[in-house]
């Protein structure tokens, strides 16, 4: 018989479930062990690994990477208009001066 037969997996859904249940439940830590056939130390174990990943979570530029790529397209759409108009401006120039002459 190997190992791993006799650990069960657990999704990261139902790790969650579980830590919720035991967070705001109305049974205690132990209980919600027990119900679950998990020990205390691994419950604790993945509630330290769902708070680090919280933290993590808020703490990551996700957002700032959106606004700056957003930035960027924006920049470069405005480069891309300055050109045009540039482009426009010197035909303009230069009709006027034919029809001048």
């Amino acid at each position: 018989m190997s190992i791993n037969q006799n650990h069960r997996r657990f999704t990261a859904k139902e790790k969650y479930a579980i830590i919720k249940e035991g967070e705001y439940g109305s049974m205690s830590i132990n209980e919600v062990c027990r119900k679950n056939r998990i020990s205390t130390s691994l419950y604790y174990q993945w509630r330290k690994q769902a708070q680090k990943a919280m933290l993590e979570g808020f703490n990551s530029k996700s957002g700032r990477k959106k606004s700056n790529r957003y930035t960027e397209e924006l920049k470069a759409e405005n480069e891309r208009l300055k050109a045009t108009l540039l482009e426009i401006t010197q035909e303009n120039v230069e009709l006027k001066k034919k029809s001048l002459k």
